[in-house]
């Protein structure tokens, strides 16, 4: 593979060559005298806090940890220094990232913030990349970044999440040319929340880091760009509103659309232009090409309420490429357990779909949960599949104290008390508080982290 610089690499750029990310003649200033993050939301300027829309269709995972003690350079304790300790794979000075995030922590989302003020003052015309909400994308913003710090010392890690960033950042329209006054903002904000704790050496380590950033996901966009286009258009062939909050609907690419069950695609649609949310294909791949969703509105978000309320048979959306876990794949012989809840019902009928087509002799336990049975929409569906596809097994769970109980324990308690899962591959798909008991109840089974693949879809 050939990364941004031109070398041969199997996904790192090389961070010593003489492409730079960085915006040529704008120096990140001094550091000011504010310490995390005081006073960044509101230098950051009305016009972001004005940008802000309706968000809950997207939540950032939060992490970090501080590299501080191990930075100090002290002698190690005799009885630990003959346990191995994780190569850095590259290069990064992974530490002082951690330990530069840990100072942070509590302060990510006024980052956020600092971070898109800065990028908007720098290069104006990168506004005109987004929607008219930022809540959302400052999260994913957020998210990214403690993942990619958490990773920075894992090559095969860092480098395959960097380079499908690369790739999903062409549906914004972004450009190599875009990547230098991201990371100027980048530090400038990062450097501004630190304020006197802000050292030389956390400057070079996001300066490394942000030029290896950005050399993987430009070389990954580039090659992408030979194969793929940035997006696909798609008409909406069908429409029904199945429950109040909730529609079922299919679109049909307007050219090929490659995916495999329990994958997800970005869509956006012209009523909210420029504003991306993530939803899971509901249906298998077909001869004729459709593609089947199913959407929720969540709260007031700004996709999700205009797919449900406002789209209609021959509107056009726009997908971005597909996305997540194979979760039918062929190459696995295990038993399968479906664990699910809503809409996280969508991937696993893409899945059952695809095995019952190709006859697979995989045993599958599906447990789906609703706020009570009217929210059990797909179970005629799952009944359906079940005459046919013979070895699967649905198990409905509904409180029996009604839609107002969303006890947290009650799908891991059903979950953990019907049979043992350790050397079964485990999908979780649902909302956030079913997804984390689920987890836990199936960690206390001891199955084992490798056998899991998680999606979590934030509230009922």
């Amino acid at each position: 593979m050939v990364d941004a610089t031109g070398a041969d690499a199997p996904g790192l750029a090389n961070t010593h060559a003489s492409v730079s990310w960085f915006e040529p003649g704008l120096p990140v200033p001094p550091a000011s005298s504010r310490n995390n993050g005081e006073g960044a939301v509101a230098e950051a300027g009305s016009e972001s806090d004005t940008l802000s829309g309706p968000d809950g269709e997207d939540a950032p995972s939060a992490d970090g940890e501080s590299g501080a003690e191990a930075a100090a350079g002290t002698e190690a304790e005799p009885e630990r220094a003959l346990e191995p300790h994780p190569a850095n794979t590259t290069g990064l000075d992974g530490e002082a990232l951690r330990e530069s995030m840990a100072l942070v922590e509590d302060h990510l989302e006024a980052v956020g913030v600092d971070f898109y003020a800065q990028l908007f003052a720098i290069a104006p015309e990168a506004r005109d990349l987004f929607g008219a909400g930022m809540a959302v994308q400052r999260s994913r913003l957020v998210g990214a970044l403690v993942r990619i710090v958490g990773n920075a010392d894992d090559r095969e890690v860092l480098a395959p999440y960097l380079e499908g960033l690369g790739r999903d950042h062409r549906k914004f329209g972004v450009i190599d040319q875009h990547y230098a006054p991201v990371g100027t903002a980048l530090v400038l904000a990062i450097r501004r929340a630190l304020g006197d704790a802000w050292t030389p050496r956390f400057e070079k380590a996001w300066v490394d880091a942000y030029d290896m950033i950005a050399s993987i996901m430009a070389g990954a966009a580039r090659r992408d760009a030979v194969i793929s286009p940035p997006w696909w258009d798609a008409e909406v062939v069908y429409h029904r509103r199945i429950l109040d909050d909730l529609a079922i609907m299919q679109v049909r690419p307007h050219t090929d659309y490659p995916y495999r069950p329990g994958q997800y695609a970005y869509l956006t649609t012209p009523r909210r232009p420029k504003i991306w949310r993530a939803y899971s294909m509901a249906s298998a791949p077909r001869d004729d090409g459709l593609l089947e969703f199913h959407v929720r509105t969540v709260g007031a978000g700004w996709v999700s309420s205009a797919l449900v309320w406002r789209t209609e048979p021959g509107d056009v959306l726009h997908l971005g490429a597909p996305q997540g876990n194979d979760v039918a794949t062929p190459r696995s012989e295990h038993d399968l357990l479906c664990i699910t809840g809503g809409t996280g019902i969508a991937p696993v009928l893409a899945t059952l779909q695809e095995l019952e087509q190709r006859q697979d002799g995989r045993r599958v336990h599906v447990f789906y949960a609703g706020r009570d049975r009217d929210h059990l929409y797909a179970l005629p569906h799952l009944e359906s599949i079940g005459v046919r596809y013979r070895r699967l097994t649905v198990v409905p769970v509904v409180s029996p104290d009604g839609p107002t109980d969303r006890s947290p324990d009650l799908m891991g308690n059903i979950v953990s008390a019907y049979g043992d899962w350790r050397k079964h591959r485990v999908y979780v798909a649902g909302p956030t508080t079913m997804v984390a008991t689920s987890l836990e109840r199936l960690r206390d089974q001891g199955v084992p982290d490798e056998q899991i693949v998680v999606d979590d879809y934030g509230l009922w």
